[in-house]
C-alpha cells in the first residue's frame, strides 16, 4: 500500500482480501466434501472387489491351502 492511502482505503482492501479468502475456503470445503464422498465410494468398491475376488479365488480347482507346492520350488 502507498504511503498516501487512508486507513478507510486500507479497511477497504483489507475487506476486499477477505471477501477472496473466505470464497476461496468455501470453494475448498465443497472440494475436501467431494474428495471424501468419492473416496467412501472407493472404499465400498474395493471392498465388493475384494469379496468378489475371495469368492472366485476359493471356487478355482486345485488352489486348497493343503496342496502341496510343485516339485521345482
Amino acid at each position: 500500500m502507498s504511503a498516501g492511502t487512508t486507513d478507510s482505503d486500507r479497511i477497504a482492501e483489507l475487506e476486499i482480501r477477505l471477501a477472496h479468502h473466505e470464497a476461496t475456503l468455501d470453494e475448498l470445503s465443497g472440494v475436501v466434501a467431494e474428495q471424501a464422498r468419492v473416496i467412501e465410494l472407493f472404499r465400498e468398491q474395493v471392498k465388493r472387489l475384494t469379496d468378489r475376488l475371495t469368492q472366485v479365488e476359493d471356487t478355482v480347482p486345485g488352489k486348497g491351502p493343503d496342496e502341496p507346492p510343485p516339485p521345482h520350488y
